[in-house]
């Protein structure tokens, strides 16, 4: 069963509440893994696909429903994981390592799912139990380490940043880059907003290991 997934978000349901609705996935996964393997295992690339639209969505400032929903499963993976790792402590090799198996995942689904895809009967492949098992195991360990993850992030600091809440960093940035016109810390903070979170996370964490 998938306990490491049903328990971090159990844990984090007062700060975290809207990831309850992931649940009916999991539900459907464990319901389906030896009745119905090809569902258990559709279920399963969607409850990953799911979480990571939500990770870019509440992380990357440029995401939008429309953009996210158009990204492939494995790049909407892969770039959920990075901007995950831009802000907390994150497994690089985990990133790499994991990639063969979401795209193995997203062809096994798009081969053999029941749901997105409807099959004419009978099916000329389906998955076995054990495939099933396999994958519900997998895919517990990995959603459990991703959200554990992002669940230590503070996401306040996205929500709440203004340009003008941290004028000494504005004032070291500037310093830094000079620009004859116009600030160099206006001109990050306008049009790369990431790039500033990130550099003022760095600021941050130097000022507060110096004091």
């Amino acid at each position: 069963m998938m306990s490491l997934t049903r328990d971090i978000i159990q844990l984090n349901r007062t700060s975290h509440e809207d990831f309850l609705y992931y649940e009916t996935l999991i539900e459907k996964i464990e319901e389906n893994c030896q009745k119905n393997p090809d569902i258990a295992i559709e279920s399963a690339k969607s409850l990953i696909e799911g979480v990571s639209k939500t990770i870019l969505l509440r992380l990357d400032r440029s995401a939008t429903n429309e953009k996210v929903n158009k990204m492939d499963f494995p790049d909407l993976f892969r770039n959920a994981c990075w901007r995950i790792k831009s802000h907390t402590y994150f497994e690089e090799d985990f990133i790499y390592r994991t990639s063969s198996m979401i795209q193995i995942l997203a062809e096994l689904r798009n081969q053999r799912g029941d749901i997105s895809h409807g099959k004419a009967v009978p099916k000329v492949e389906v998955s076995s139990i054990a495939s099933a098992m396999m994958i519900m195991h997998v895919t517990d360990a990995l959603v459990n380490y991703i959200l554990d993850s992002f669940f230590k992030i503070d996401l306040s600091f996205k929500r709440e940043l203004k340009y003008d809440a941290n004028p000494d960093f504005n004032d070291e940035l500037d310093e830094v880059y000079p620009l004859k016109t116009i600030k160099y810390s206006r001109a990050l903070y306008d049009q790369d907003f990431t790039e500033y979170e990130e550099q003022l996370k760095i600021y941050l964490d130097r000022i507060k290991s110096e004091g």
